[in-house]
């Protein structure tokens, strides 16, 4: 579920002014004071002496270290590894406001996430004192076993491992005392519905239970491994190896990795996450002094998974068994490289060993080396795909590997410029067969694979325009004069966190827009109508690409450029006086600013006076999701606060100096322009003297207004 900016910023300030950010930053890292602020040893870098700053009156921290900083929502981004959307629920439930994006859920019932966690909570806390204080033969049984897999005691309580008793009943009968209602065991993923509709039966039964947290160390489901003298009663009736919990309200496997929340802090600090295949290489690897490793959840690692790590490290390991089924997997992962953009590795380890085994016989030093020499996907993939291959006399073979290589570069729905080099570099190197060549042959692919997905769509609207036939016409829906505005359409409320996200998601190649010329930077004014006629030209401007430099498109890299000093001074200006904020957002033209990253600010502060909202930072701050321009408010404040009472000018007049400047900066560049016209067009001898006297004019009337 996304939430968009201007969805509801009324709940953003409620929730910012229900929680105190030295409260949030204080539950994971100890303050003491320093000066007017407070400080903490920074988590993401080697502090050796507090670094991170908290200003309680604004709200505020930063690490200069790292350059990182915002509010109490980037710092819960960053602290648990979540989006936006995430952090701002986590918050409000911290502070006791209804987070709710649909209808309204009553509470106690099966679509309640607050019953669902406690009731997983009640489940989990119960199996694990089974295990904890063995009070049956069976339970004795379990936690022997366990023993023998090598998991001492520290760990068990760590990972908080539990036995599930060989019962139909333990489960189900807790919640039914505890008064929870019949539906609630199923909706939490530890019973399974009867057939015949009457009640429910325990999912899990004689197994070691293995609990599933998220990233604010909740329960919210659990897996269970077969315990062998146990499993022994039921014959073939005992089921899997291991058994995950079904997908519910609260877990989705393709979504969540097992141990994250005990490796989010090494991970970030290394930069780098092992993920692993199951529960028990998770807990070796920990007890080998292996930290920063998760584990995938009964499916194979997905794009939410890489989104999730990325947030805490460059570089992901994929750490497989040896055995054939780990191969396969490995293969797999080719395509999810090319489309993470990420540091996707993959160790497949010798001796069809899995990473437990491995660690047993060969130690924790063996399996770091391991890690440190592993290749990256495409090298995993090459190396695979050429094996026992003479690339130079077996043309069948290679012209299946390259086509195999290039049909899953076609998958990728964007890509770096430079990254596609790079890889068709490695292809022609490997194979022996000129870049040109490769590149027109995934050209070639791309086109398949841009007509398969047509032909496709083209299926799934005639299979939609059926079944919509096949329904009974629905009742006439009562007349409307017209029908309301999209949200980011020329009448409805300008949301600049989408439009960052959107100029990363342009891809100026594709053939599906017939002009291009304007797709290269976000339109960052034209989503809001103006009533002045200048925030009229500010729109038109930033529609014709006044987010586009003069170096060519937007990239990555142009997004997060720190402002340039003429951008910070206006800014900073505007946040020491929110009264200037609102003539800085008539006056002054996108085109004026030198960062992209500038134009988002001015379109923040622009659909704030929209809506009649404060023109002030903290509300700036709540209504930016973006972490890099977040940073840039906030060493802003900062530097404004540094500055304090040692400015010899007022903030008016700094702010009537810098659009005396932006002026003659224009100037200046229409010159230039004017110039570049006489070099470049054919003019005649009185058409040249005319644009020249209107220079010199031009620039007589500029040093009359100077004086």
């Amino acid at each position: 579920m996304a939430l968009s900016a201007m969805m509801d910023l009324d709940l953003k300030e409620r929730v910012r002014a229900a929680v105190d950010i030295v409260d949030v930053v204080g539950a994971s890292l100890t303050l003491v004071p320093k000066g007017r602020t407070l400080a903490a040893h920074c988590p993401w870098h080697d502090d050796r002496s507090p670094s991170l700053t908290v200003n309680q009156e604004r709200q505020t921290w930063k690490c200069w270290v790292c350059d990182i900083g915002g509010d109490v929502f980037n710092f819960v981004m960053h602290r648990d590894g979540v989006d936006f959307v995430t952090a701002l629920r986590t918050l409000a439930e911290q502070a006791g406001i209804e987070f709710q994006a649909g209808p309204k859920v009553e509470p106690g019932s099966k679509n309640d996430k607050a019953t669902l966690f406690a009731a997983v909570k009640l489940i989990c806390d119960a199996y694990f004192d089974q295990l904890d204080s063995p009070q049956s033969d069976d339970a004795k049984i379990a936690r022997d076993y366990l023993a023998s897999r090598g998991i001492d005691d520290q760990h068990r309580q760590l990972f908080r491992i539990g036995f599930a008793p060989d019962s139909w009943d333990f489960a189900t009968g807790l919640l039914k005392r505890e008064k929870f209602r019949p539906e609630i065991a199923a909706a939490a993923g530890v019973a399974l519905n009867r057939r015949g509709g009457s009640g429910s039966y325990d999912l899990f039964r004689g197994r070691l239970m293995f609990p599933i947290h998220d990233m604010q160390n909740r329960p919210i489901s659990m897996g269970g491994r077969v315990i062998p003298e146990i499993a022994t009663r039921h014959g073939e009736n005992v089921g899997g190896k291991y058994i995950n919990g079904p997908e519910t309200k609260l877990f989705r496997k393709s979504e969540q990795l097992y141990g994250l929340q005990l490796a989010r802090d090494s991970i970030r600090k290394g930069g780098q996450a092992l993920v692993m295949e199951g529960y028990t290489d998770v807990i070796a690897a920990r007890q080998a002094g292996i930290e920063p490793v998760v584990a995938v959840l009964g499916t194979a690692l997905g794009e939410a998974h890489v989104r999730t790590l990325k947030r805490l490290a460059s570089r992901v390991v994929l750490v497989l068994d040896g055995d054939a089924a780990g191969q396969r997997r490995a293969d797999e992962v080719l395509e999810l490289f090319i489309k993470a953009d990420a540091d996707l590795r993959v160790l497949t380890l010798p001796d069809a060993l899995d990473p437990a085994d491995y660690l047993d016989r060969h130690g924790r030093e063996s399996l770091e080396r391991l890690v440190e020499q592993s290749p990256d996907a495409l090298e995993h993939k090459l190396s695979s795909l050429t094996a026992g291959v003479d690339v130079t006399h077996d043309t069948h073979a290679v012209m299946q590997a390259i086509d195999t290589m290039t049909g899953i570069l076609a998958k990728a729905p964007r890509m770096d410029p430079l990254k596609q080099d790079q890889m068709i570099l490695r292809l022609s190197r490997t194979f022996e067969i000129s870049q040109s060549r490769l590149e027109d042959r995934l050209e070639k692919k791309r086109e398949e694979e841009k007509a398969k997905q047509r032909r496709a769509a083209k299926f799934r609207a005639a299979a939609a325009e059926n079944a919509e036939s096949a329904k009974p016409a629905p009742a006439k829906p009562p007349h409307r004069s017209s029908p309301p505005a999209p949200a980011g359409s020329a009448t409805g409320p300008i949301d600049p966190n989408l439009l960052l996200a959107e100029a990363a998601g342009i891809d100026p190649d594709d053939s599906w827009f017939p002009d291009q010329s304007h797709l290269s930077s976000p339109d960052v004014g034209s989503a809001a109508s103006r009533s002045a006629a200048s925030r009229s030209a500010a729109s038109r401007s930033a529609a014709s690409g006044s987010a586009r430099s003069s170096r060519g498109a937007s990239t990555a890299e142009d997004r997060e450029v720190p402002l340039s000093s003429f951008d910070r001074e206006l800014f900073e200006t505007m946040i020491e006086s929110p009264e200037l904020a609102g003539r800085a957002v008539e006056m002054i033209d996108p085109d004026w600013l030198d960062t992209l990253s500038a134009k988002m600010i001015l379109a923040a502060y622009q659909e704030l006076d929209l809506q009649g909202r404060d023109l002030t930072a903290e509300t700036l701050l709540a209504l930016i999701e973006n972490d890099f321009l977040k940073n840039e408010v906030v060493t802003m404040q900062f530097r404004l606060a540094q500055r304090e009472g040692k400015l010899s000018q007022s903030p008016e007049q700094r702010f009537q100096s810098l659009l005396e400047q932006f002026r003659r900066r224009e100037n200046i560049a229409e010159k230039h322009r004017q110039i570049a016209k006489l070099e470049t067009l054919a003019l005649d001898e009185s058409e040249e003297l005319d644009l020249l006297k209107q220079l010199f004019d031009s620039e007589k009337h500029r040093q009359q207004i100077d004086r």
